[in-house]
């Protein structure tokens, strides 16, 4: 199944007819705020996904309460995949918009356990660490950002 990467409608929002109960998931753990089940396109064994319960495209729209108790729920999450895989490692991914690869418009952060030398792949260029940014060209980046 792929998923339109145009941001549709809550009232086509899968992971909203999850969240209702209205299609199945594997449920780790819920309250009234958000709920984390297994996802049914892992990349690995473990690959779960932790979603506010109220529709929010992504971390652009969503409430910071909302967000401060998916926080907590997360680092709670994290540390049951751990203990349960035993990985090298747990990567959490949020991506924000389709440029940053969101598939599903409503706001769901992955939490896949990974093991050095694993087939699944996330990491930066090659050559990313080839030349170090000015100072200026950083302090500048960080007021535009702060004052944004």
């Amino acid at each position: 199944m792929v998923y339109n990467r145009t941001m549709s409608e809550p009232a086509d929002c899968i992971f909203c007819k999850i969240a209702k109960g209205e299609i199945p998931s594997s449920l780790i753990f819920e309250d009234d705020v958000c709920m984390a089940f297994m996802d049914i396109f892992p990349v690995k064994a473990g690959h779960c996904l932790l979603i506010p319960k109220k529709h929010y495209t992504n971390m652009f729209d969503v409430d910071p309460e909302v967000v401060a108790h998916l926080g907590r729920r997360l680092a709670e999450l994290t540390r049951k995949v751990n203990a349960a895989f035993k990985p090298d490692g747990v990567l959490n991914i949020v991506a924000n918009g389709v440029g940053a690869g969101q598939e599903v418009p409503h706001l769901h952060i992955h939490v896949i356990p990974r093991n050095e030398g694993d087939e699944f792949r996330f990491q930066f260029p090659k050559n990313y660490r080839d030349e170090m940014a000015p100072r200026e060209d950083l302090d500048r980046l960080a007021r535009l950002i702060g004052e944004s």
